[in-house]
C-alpha cells in the first residue's frame, strides 16, 4: 500500500505535496508537509425563499435581475380569461412595491427578461383579443404605448437585454401555434426568420442576437410541454440539445451559452446549460408552473416569481425564490503588511481600496489606506479608539462608536477621502458592534457593548434614528456584512460572559430575521467582508482559540472554506462580495500587521490536521 496512508481504517492517497488533479471532495495525505488534506467542492446551488409579491398570480411578465426586477400583468381565478391584471410591482432585492399599472393586460405576453434592472423594460402581446399585439415600454416610473407586434398571438417566447432590442417568437391563437419571429429595434417590429417548429409556452432566454427558447408545447392539442430547444444567432434558428425535463416554466440568461431554466408542468426542476449540455441541479423549494422569471443573472442567479403550484391555487402563487449559483471556493494568499500592527480594526472598503481605521495596540488613532498593492498612512481619527462600527467606502465612510482607553463612546466621524470630521453621535454609546452602509450618507449600526446590546440605529446623513432591534443582543459581532444600510448581516458575536455565538441575523431594511447558523461559533470575526447574499466569516475567537476558520455565505447557508494562514480575531476586513476580500491585522494572540487576500476564483485544498 505504498501509495496510500491509513486514516481511521480508511485507505487514502499518499502524495508528496498537493495532488494537482485532486477531485472535488478527495481526501489525501501530504507526506512532504505531514498533513491530511482535502479538495474543497464548490459552493452548492440553492434556491432560497424571498419576500412574496403583493398580488398572487401566474404567467407574470418579469424582467430584471435578482436585486432589481419588474413584474407585471398575470391572471387569477380560472377559467382563463376571466381575471387579467395590469398590476406592476418592482423588486429592490428585499421587497416588492406596487407602481404604475400597464395600460393593457399582458397575461400570456412576454418581455425583455434580460434587462439588468427595474428602470427600463419592454412588455408585449397578451391574452384577450383586444390586447394581443400591444407593446409598452417602462421608463422607471410610467408606461408608454408603442407599436404593436405584426402577428397577433399569445404565449409566445420573448427576450432582450435592453428595452430597445427584443425578440418575440412562437405563440398561440386561438387553436393554432405559430412559428413567427419578430425583432424590435426600439420603435417597430420586423418579421425575421421563423423558429423551426411552431410552439407556444416556451422559456425565452437571451438577447436579440444571442437567444434560445426551451420547452413549450405543440398544437393541435393542447399537448403536454416538451423539452424542445432552439438557438438564435442573430439571423437564424437552429435545433439544439433538448433539456432533460419537459418544462413550461421560466428561464434566465443573457446569452445562449449560459442559461438556467426552472419549474413548469408543474415541477421544481432546475437545469443549467453550459453551451453544449444540460445539467440538472437543485429543485425549486415550491414546484410550480407558468411562473415569471428574471433573465439578467445568466446561469448563476435568477428569480422565480408567482406561478401555479401542484394541484392549482385559485389565485396562483405570490411566492418568490432566488437562485444562488455554484461558485468556486478560492484561497488566501499573503499581501503587504500594515504599517502599524493593530487589532479590533474598523475595516472599510473593498479588497483593492480599503481603510484600516483605528484599532488596539493599545489604542490607535491612525488610519491606513490600501490601494491594492501597499498600505499608506492617511488622516488620523480625531479620537483614538478601537472596535468602531465601520461603513461606507474609502472616499465616503463612517467610524461609529468604539472604545477609548477608558470607556465606550458614541462618537461618529465621517471620512471624505482625506480627513475625518465629527458628526452627530450615536443615540446609544457602544463599541464592538456591527456596521453596514454604502456611503457616509446612509449607514446602519447594531449590537455591541457595554453589555449585549440589541439596539439598531440608522443614519440618514445628518441624524441617527433607532429602528428594529436585533433578535439577540450581542457584543463583538464585528462582522458588519452589508454594502447597503437596507441589506445587512449580523454574524456571530459574544453574549457575555461566556457564550460565543454561531447566530446569523439578516436585515431587510425594516426588520431582523434569523438566518442559518455558522458552523463555528465565534466573536470578533473579520469585518466588512461581503454583502448580505455573498460574504465570508473570517477568523475570530471561539472562547478557547484564535480560529483560522473561514466560512462562505451564499445568501442561504454557511459553508466551510479554506482557512486563513494564521488564526486571528478582531481583524479588519474589506470586500464587496465573497470572491475578493482583504483581512488585515488582529490578535493572533499577539497583535499583528499581517494582511491576507482572498481570491474566490478557484477551488482549493484545505489542511485537515497538522
Amino acid at each position: 500500500m505504498a501509495n496510500y496512508k491509513d486514516l481511521v481504517g480508511t485507505a487514502i492517497r499518499n502524495n508528496a505535496g498537493n495532488i494537482p488533479t485532486a477531485e472535488t471532495g478527495q481526501v489525501f495525505y501530504d507526506s512532504t508537509n505531514v498533513d491530511f488534506k482535502y479538495q474543497f467542492p464548490a459552493v452548492a446551488d440553492a434556491w432560497r425563499t424571498s419576500a412574496p409579491m403583493n398580488t398572487a398570480s401566474w404567467t407574470r411578465v418579469t424582467c430584471g435581475s435578482v436585486t432589481s426586477a419588474l413584474a407585471n400583468s398575470g391572471e387569477q381565478t380560472p377559467p382563463q380569461g376571466t381575471a387579467f391584471f395590469t398590476f406592476t410591482e418592482t423588486w429592490n432585492g428585499t421587497s416588492w412595491t406596487e407602481v404604475a399599472d400597464t395600460s393593457y393586460k399582458h397575461y400570456g405576453g412576454n418581455g425583455s427578461h434580460g434587462v439588468p434592472n427595474n428602470t427600463a423594460a419592454l412588455v408585449f402581446a397578451g391574452y384577450s383579443p383586444s390586447d394581443h399585439g400591444y407593446t409598452e415600454e417602462w421608463n422607471g416610473s410610467s408606461w408608454t404605448e408603442l407599436s404593436d407586434v405584426n402577428t397577433v398571438r399569445r404565449f409566445g417566447g420573448g427576450n432582450g437585454t435592453t428595452a430597445e432590442a427584443c425578440l418575440y417568437y412562437g405563440g398561440l391563437i386561438p387553436s393554432t401555434s405559430y412559428d413567427n419571429t419578430e425583432s424590435w429595434n426600439g420603435s417597430s417590429w420586423t418579421e425575421v426568420a421563423d423558429i423551426n417548429t411552431a410552439r407556444y409556452g416556451t422559456n425565452g432566454i437571451g438577447s436579440s442576437t444571442s437567444a434560445a427558447y426551451v420547452g413549450g408545447a405543440l398544437y393541435p392539442g393542447p399537448q403536454p410541454p416538451g423539452s424542445f430547444h432552439e438557438q438564435w444567432n442573430g439571423s437564424t434558428w437552429t435545433e439544439a440539445t433538448d433539456a432533460n425535463q419537459k418544462t413550461h416554466g421560466a428561464g434566465s440568461g443573457v446569452v445562449n451559452t449560459a442559461m438556467l431554466i426552472f419549474g413548469g408542468n408543474p415541477t421544481g426542476y432546475t437545469e443549467r446549460w453550459n453551451g453544449s449540455t444540460w445539467t440538472e441541479t437543485t429543485d425549486l423549494n415550491e414546484a410550480r408552473d407558468s411562473q415569471g422569471g428574471t433573465g439578467a443573472g445568466g446561469s448563476t442567479s435568477a428569480l422565480s416569481v408567482g406561478g401555479v403550484p401542484p394541484g392549482g391555487q385559485p389565485n396562483g402563487s405570490a411566492s418568490v425564490e432566488e437562485f444562488v449559483g455554484s461558485q468556486p471556493i478560492g484561497a488566501f494568499s499573503s499581501a503587504p503588511n500594515l504599517n502599524t500592527a493593530r487589532a479590533n480594526i474598523a475595516g472599510i472598503g473593498i479588497s483593492t481600496s480599503a481603510l484600516a481605521v483605528g484599532g488596539r495596540n493599545p489604542v490607535i488613532a491612525s488610519n491606513e489606506q490600501y490601494n491594492g498593492s501597499s498600505w499608506t498612512e492617511v488622516g488620523d481619527l480625531s479620537t483614538a479608539r478601537h472596535s468602531a462600527a465601520p461603513s461606507g467606502t474609502t472616499t465616503s465612510g463612517l467610524a461609529s462608536g468604539g472604545e477609548t482607553s477608558t470607556a465606550f463612546v458614541g462618537i461618529v466621524e465621517e471620512w471624505n477621502g482625506s480627513a475625518w470630521t465629527e458628526v452627530a453621535d450615536l443615540n446609544t454609546t457602544r463599541g464592538e458592534g456591527g456596521g453596514a452602509g454604502a456611503s457616509a450618507e446612509a449607514a446602519l449600526v447594531y449590537g455591541g457593548g457595554p453589555g449585549n446590546l440589541a439596539v439598531t440605529e440608522s443614519w440618514n446623513g445628518s441624524a441617527w434614528t433607532e429602528v428594529a432591534d436585533l433578535n439577540t443582543g450581542m457584543i463583538q459581532s464585528t462582522l458588519g456584512l452589508g454594502r447597503t444600510y437596507t441589506a445587512a448581516l449580523a454574524v456571530g458575536g459574544r453574549n457575555p460572559p461566556t457564550s460565543y455565538l454561531s447566530k446569523t441575523e439578516v436585515w431587510n431594511g425594516t426588520a431582523w430575521t434569523e438566518g442559518a447558523n455558522l458552523n463555528t461559533g465565534r466573536a470578533s470575526a473579520g469585518g466588512q467582508t461581503g454583502s448580505s447574499t455573498s460574504a465570508q466569516a473570517i477568523g475570530g475567537y471561539t472562547g478557547t482559540a484564535y480560529t483560522a476558520a473561514n466560512e462562505n455565505w451564499n445568501g442561504i447557508s454557511w459553508q466551510e472554506t479554506a482557512d486563513l494562514s494564521t488564526g486571528r480575531s478582531g481583524s479588519g476586513g474589506a470586500g464587496a462580495d465573497s470572491t475578493s476580500i482583504l483581512a488585515y491585522g488582529g490578535f493572533t494572540p499577539s497583535v499583528t500587521a499581517a494582511t491576507e487576500e482572498w481570491s474566490g476564483s478557484s477551488n482549493t485544498i484545505k489542511v485537515l490536521t497538522d
